[in-house]
């Protein structure tokens, strides 16, 4: 059972392959994680829209879909969040 473990880590001491995959398991966290420079572009981006095209926007992003595409863009979440804010105090007043 040893020779296989040695096997699966490869030539790696077991520390030294775990003290690696902690620095991936970092790496992937910080890819997804948000960005204030990216959610500022796409937040000037739908501020160039038209009405229209907001509305647009507003009809095919369902929340399924929505769910995706915070998954590709985190920063989405924030703007969504907004938005929401922005119309639930528009019904409001």
């Amino acid at each position: 059972m040893a020779e296989e473990e040695m096997a699966m880590m490869g030539d790696q001491p077991p520390m030294e392959s775990q003290m690696q995959m902690g620095a991936e398991q970092e790496a992937k966290q910080k890819i997804m994680n948000s960005s204030k420079t990216v959610a500022s572009v796409l937040m000037s981006r739908l501020m160039e829209m038209t009405p229209d095209e907001l509305q647009m926007l507003d009809k095919a992003i369902t929340p399924d879909v929505a769910g995706v595409l915070i998954k590709l863009l985190p920063e989405l979440k924030d703007i969504i969040e907004a938005v929401q804010q922005l119309h639930l105090a528009q019904l409001l007043q």
